[in-house]
């Protein structure tokens, strides 16, 4: 269950994130991406699904099937996904529990507390985990659309 506090750091990091497919974007013209008016979500009207690739999420802005999005992703304490990678590069930002995201290969965690965030290179292959004992939530970006690539352990 979320708190205030971590109400206060989901709506800063949709704040922040709103902005990073404008900035990633150099030469593109993103403005068909925002609505044309203001717009404000709650928490308590997000609403979470599964979607093809077995991940609960909720969507942002955008569509995540199609092209550039932004959601929100859950994760059960103590999970991780396989190694994998995606398409397209994506920020991520910590809002509830402990990540960890990391790269093939990796023995050691490295611990993102709510406020973190960290930056995937469309194409490297990837673990992610919820590695606290609670509930993980997160908000990822991307300017093109999720997917969910299985990846070979290399030896």
């Amino acid at each position: 269950m979320l708190n205030l506090k971590s109400l206060a750091r989901l709506a800063l990091a949709a704040t922040v994130l709103a902005t990073v497919p404008a900035l990633a974007s150099k030469a593109e013209d993103n403005t068909a991406l925002y609505a044309d008016t203001s717009k404000t979500v709650p928490v308590t009207e997000l609403k979470f699904y599964q979607n093809k690739e077995g991940l609960t999420i909720a969507d942002g802005w955008g569509d995540p099937a199609n092209g550039a999005h932004s959601n929100y992703i859950r994760m059960a304490g103590g999970t991780g996904s396989t190694l994998h990678t995606h398409s397209f590069s994506y920020y991520g930002v910590v809002i509830a529990g402990v990540v960890a995201n990391e790269p093939q290969g990796s023995h050691v965690d490295h611990p993102l507390a709510a406020g973190s965030y960290w930056y995937q290179k469309g194409g490297e292959a990837h673990v992610t985990k919820c590695i606290s004992q609670t509930e993980c939530l997160f908000f990822v970006t991307a300017k093109g659309a999720f997917d969910y690539l299985p990846a070979e352990a290399s030896n």
